[in-house]
């Protein structure tokens, strides 16, 4: 994945009943088609990531999406699932949601993006273990056959890097979307492309103070499983060996594979003294989690490697949030209250405040705004903080423009690591599909020359017979119309020529399988 952003534009509609986080919507006029990243029914506002960043909605149009309910079981648990409008719609599919859009913006990202000037950028780092347990399933609980280990309470590693010119923007944690991470040096090089299309290896360097990264990668133990004394978890409709029964609070039946085995699974790993406990559950930080070698071997367990060498981390992820400063839930510059009065409160630098800030103690709601700042170290407030803001609490100023959806991210296998010494390790990157050796496009592109088959799934017309199109509004060409784009006089004649020309006469082009934007008729081989 590469520079995925979660949306582009903010659609204020006069009515988002029905519209739904996840579903795709369609321009009925412009034919835009987009993902609802998120839907605001108290602004009326609906976040919407195009499908195309070369389409646009239009003011006063008609906004489409499909509000259909799929209610079933899973797991013995209700299951409920909003299917995502098409511009295919099959029969039997019906649009409801529908709205007339009033005014269009874009996101606050790209907003900030063309600014003139622009606040200081901010990328998230996020360094995860390697190993089939990677990601959790929807439950947080870890998924695999037993290859991997459930990540201990320091993992992912979240690391912050602030590009801008005040020192003290690297003195404290950034905060995004409730999410901690922590100022340090990281360095990712630029994503090239080659001219045959492939993503360069990129290298992710970062700064080994206190053998912080050394510590990471030399954990010989990163993969295993305990072979006794642990049971089989069995949740989402996985089995998931290597669990700690002090840590799987469940009755016989969400153990094991199923009946009296699953009984016996848990029966006997808690005869040998391993019953639920909370406190163990507390310090796994997690429910259903997975024996650590250490935690194994305590309990006379038998642990059984996965992996001799782990230095490498080969297959571990890099995932990469790019926001700016003014997104963050506060800004990542701020002092400490030396002392706290009524209405006023004394900081050790009051540089990082301005007069109209609102602010609050760092874990307190009460909010305050300074109304005057005298000899660099008063805050003068327009009411008093948290009794809970003391000294040496962190004054925070409010951000009212933090935003947890404006960000671009990307994702990365790391692939080895290149180098490691005192000051610095180095990993390589790989993109997600070059590590899956995926090849993308799937098709190739041809500029002039339609690729799908004649009222085919892809295709979708109709026929002669008549109809609408589906996915718009337009009718059929009710002519059959022969390969050389004319008239026909029967329904024999009725070939399709293959081209945009062909698809245009059955007001079919919404469906052409070419890309005429392309600049080569004939792609190079």
């Amino acid at each position: 994945m590469t520079s995925a952003r979660n949306y582009d534009v903010i659609l204020t509609v006069a009515d988002t009943s029905n519209f739904v986080t996840g579903n795709t919507v369609i321009g009925v006029t412009t034919k835009t088609t987009g993902f609802i990243a998120n839907v605001n029914s108290v602004d009326k506002q609906v976040k919407v990531k195009l499908n195309n960043v070369l389409q646009e909605f239009a003011t006063s149009e008609t906004l489409k999406s499909n509000s259909i309910t799929i209610t079933g079981t899973a797991n013995g648990a209700i299951n409920s699932s909003n299917l995502p409008f098409q511009a295919n719609v099959r029969s039997g599919e019906t649009t409801t949601a529908t709205t007339t859009i009033t005014s269009i913006a874009p996101s606050p990202f790209i907003a900030e993006k063309n600014a003139f000037t622009q606040n200081p950028v901010v990328s998230l780092y996020e360094i995860y273990y390697p190993g089939e347990w990677y990601p959790d399933n929807q439950a947080g609980n870890p998924t695999g056959d037993g290859t991997g280990r459930g990540w201990p309470n320091d993992v992912p590693i979240r690391f912050a890097d602030i590009r801008a010119e005040l020192a003290a923007d690297l003195q404290y944690n950034v905060t995004y979307d409730g999410t901690s991470f922590i100022p340090f040096p990281v360095d990712i090089s630029s994503i090239e492309q080659s001219s045959d299309g492939k993503i360069n290896e990129l290298t992710l360097s970062v700064f080994n103070v206190d053998n912080i990264v050394t510590a990471l990668v030399e954990d010989p133990y990163l993969v295993g499983n305990c072979t006794t004394n642990s049971v089989v978890a069995f949740q989402n409709g996985e089995a998931v060996h290597g669990i700690d029964p002090r840590t799987v609070n469940a009755t016989p039946a969400d153990v094991g594979s199923a009946g009296s085995e699953a009984f016996d699974t848990l029966t006997r790993a808690r005869a040998n003294g391993l019953a639920y406990s909370a406190t163990v559950v507390g310090a796994y930080g997690r429910a259903n989690a997975s024996f650590t070698k250490t935690q194994c071997e305590a309990i006379n367990g038998t642990w059984q490697e996965g992996k001799p060498d782990s230095r490498d981390l080969l297959g571990g992820v890099v995932n990469v949030k790019t926001t700016f400063a003014n997104f963050l839930d506060y800004w990542p510059e701020f002092s400490k209250a030396r002392y706290v009065g009524d209405k006023y409160i004394e900081v050790l630098n009051a540089l990082p405040y301005r007069v109209g800030d609102n602010v609050r103690g760092l874990g307190t709601t009460v909010e305050a705004t300074i109304e005057k700042i005298e000899e660099n170290k008063f805050l003068f407030l327009s009411n008093s903080l948290d009794n809970k803001t003391v000294a040496d609490t962190p004054i925070v100023v409010v951000n009212n423009d933090a935003d947890p959806e404006s960000y671009i991210e990307d994702r990365f296998k790391i692939d080895q690591l290149e180098s490691l010494n005192e000051s610095v390790a180095t990993f390589g990157l790989v993109s997600w599909l070059q590590y899956f050796k995926q090849v993308v496009p799937k098709r190739k592109y041809y500029k002039n020359v339609c690729q799908w088959k004649y009222k085919g799934e892809e295709c979708q017309y109709p026929g002669p017979g008549g109809g609408t199109i589906p996915g718009t509004s337009l009718s059929a060409n009710t002519s059959p119309i022969t390969a050389a784009n004319e008239a026909g006089s029967t329904d024999a004649d009725d070939v399709c020529g293959k081209n945009i020309q062909a698809c245009t006469l059955r007001n079919n082009q919404i469906h052409f399988g070419g890309f005429p934007a392309t600049g080569r008729t004939i792609p190079k081989q």
